[in-house]
């Protein structure tokens, strides 16, 4: 046998067999179904058969899979399993190997959010474009039946942040992602807590209440309502299910709202340090935006956050006052108390307020 005719040989016995056995990959069981619900393992056997090796003796041939793939029928990859296969041929120039396998309840989820319902699950034995891929169907059955059932519930904000934070004109709501099996009515609870509660045992007062009607398993969303923020500090807010029944409570997200900046008022009197008496006179520059002040005492030694012991309401078309007899009843004598000019808006917002100063009771 001249040379030429030896390579061809060689070359003829590498090549047919990986084109032998193109599409002689096969699996069993060739069909699984699946739901958010029962995702168990399940146990595959590949096979691979090389018909045309039959004469070549194939023992100890090895056909490697790398990985598989679950893919949508489009071809989308949602899931791939990095856990390499080998199948060892056998004299008749076939071999199969076990896999136990379970389908990720995240790649259903994702299933269900793009619209489709069988997914395929592929291993490709051998070197493309010369390998036999083996294909199990995946029916994602059991979500369009039965009673209504809520897989996972998560919540977060409509920028899909978890936490915010939210400064004088913004707006936000929350967002609650369900995914459930089966039909029917889903009924859930807005409910807020906000300052002062927060700063303790947080208080929950109903937002808004919710009912929709599902069908056919898959993924949704409920808004909530505009979220309050109408005073400055922290906010809790949770989506509770009153139906059907889950076994996990309120799920909570929580935001918080900046004081806004307000404008500095200038006094013109009294002067730091005075001792109030009958003609002292409270008087300041005139804030924009204000449709009524509020003059406020406090004790010397009050923390930030403490309520006023005394104050009076003072209308945006002045700006002075005299401290009337109600109030000075608040007031203890021979003691130092601060106090301070607010100016609010039409919202109750505050717009301005001055420093804090120093005044004397007789």
């Amino acid at each position: 046998m001249t040379l030429r005719r030896v390579l061809y040989a060689l070359l003829v016995g590498a090549l047919a067999p990986l084109s032998a056995y193109a599409g002689n990959a096969s699996v069993a069981p060739a069909t699984l179904t699946a739901t958010l619900a029962a995702t168990v393992p399940t146990t595959f056997v590949w096979t691979v058969k090389v018909p045309n090796l039959t004469g070549s003796n194939p023992t100890g041939l090895v056909l490697t899979s790398p990985q598989a793939t679950v893919s949508t029928p489009g071809g989308q990859v949602l899931q791939v399993l990095a856990r390499p296969l080998s199948i060892t041929l056998s004299a008749s120039a076939q071999g199969s190997v076990a896999e136990t396998f379970t389908l990720s309840p995240a790649t259903i989820v994702e299933a269900q959010r793009l619209g489709v319902n069988a997914l395929l699950l592929q291993r490709t034995f051998g070197v493309a474009p010369y390998g036999g891929t083996a294909t199990v169907q995946i029916a994602l059955g059991g979500s369009a039946g039965g009673a209504l059932a809520l897989a996972r519930v998560s919540l977060h904000f409509d920028d899909r942040s978890l936490v915010r934070m939210l400064r004088a004109g913004d707006t936000a709501v929350a967002i609650a992602e369900i995914n459930y099996t089966g039909s029917g009515v889903l009924n859930g609870l807005w409910e807020i807590a906000g300052p002062p509660s927060t700063l303790g045992e947080p208080v929950f007062v109903p937002l808004a209440a919710t009912s929709v009607n599902l069908g056919g398993g898959g993924l949704t969303e409920v808004t909530s309502p505009v979220l309050p923020a109408t005073l400055p500090g922290s906010y809790f807010v949770r989506f509770r299910v009153r139906s059907p029944a889950v076994p996990f409570a309120g799920l909570l997200l929580q935001y918080a709202v900046a004081e806004a900046a307000a404008a500095p008022i200038t006094v013109l009197s009294p002067h730091p340090h005075a001792t109030l008496n009958a003609n002292t006179r409270f008087e300041w520059r005139a804030a924009n935006d204000a449709v009524a002040y509020r003059l406020e005492f406090y004790a010397a030694d009050a923390a930030e956050d403490s309520a006023p012991l005394s104050g009076q309401w003072v209308p945006a078309t002045k700006a002075d006052a005299m401290l009337t007899v109600l109030a000075q009843t608040h007031l203890e004598p021979g003691a130092v108390y601060r106090w301070r000019i607010i100016a609010l808006d039409a919202d109750s917002n505050v717009v301005g307020q001055s420093a804090f100063y120093e005044i004397n009771t007789p």
